[in-house]
């Protein structure tokens, strides 16, 4: 006799749960619900921006960072949310003034909580003129 041990697989609603999250997540922060925040991110969430080399340890501190922003957060449009398991990524626009920057987060759960964030950040910029014959415009940039 053959024994067969099965796993149960994922929860088929923990994606949604977790793309629901993600939208929450960013709706509050533009819209200012810190309690959201916190109810979002686990206790010793961790949010880094690697490109300011920054490391914001636990979600009261991260709380603290965005109710600080000068002038608020910026608007941001999330444009898409991927994802499986407990990674994610969440791409959005951003307006900082009137400059347009690009958004990427890399976002890890424990649960259906946000315990890491990475953000990478990134300004619009024209297209060089050497390629523009193998390139299409997308209407973001256009």
């Amino acid at each position: 006799m053959i024994y067969v041990a099965v796993q149960p697989g994922p929860d088929p609603h923990q994606g949604a749960q977790r793309r629901a999250a993600i939208t929450r997540y960013f709706a509050a922060l533009q819209g200012g619900d810190y309690s959201t925040l916190l109810d979002l991110l686990t206790p010793d969430a961790i949010t880094r921006w690697p490109q300011s080399s920054e490391r914001i340890t636990g979600a009261l501190s991260c709380v603290r960072v965005h109710e600080n922003y000068p002038g608020g957060p910026p608007a941001h449009r999330i444009e898409r949310i991927t994802g499986e398991g407990d990674v994610w990524v969440a791409e959005l626009s951003a307006d900082y003034g009137a400059d347009r920057w690009h958004v990427v987060s890399v976002i890890e759960f424990d649960g259906l909580r946000i315990a890491r964030m990475t953000d990478y950040f990134g300004p619009s910029f024209p297209a060089p003129e050497w390629r523009r014959e193998w390139v299409e415009f997308e209407a973001a940039n256009a």
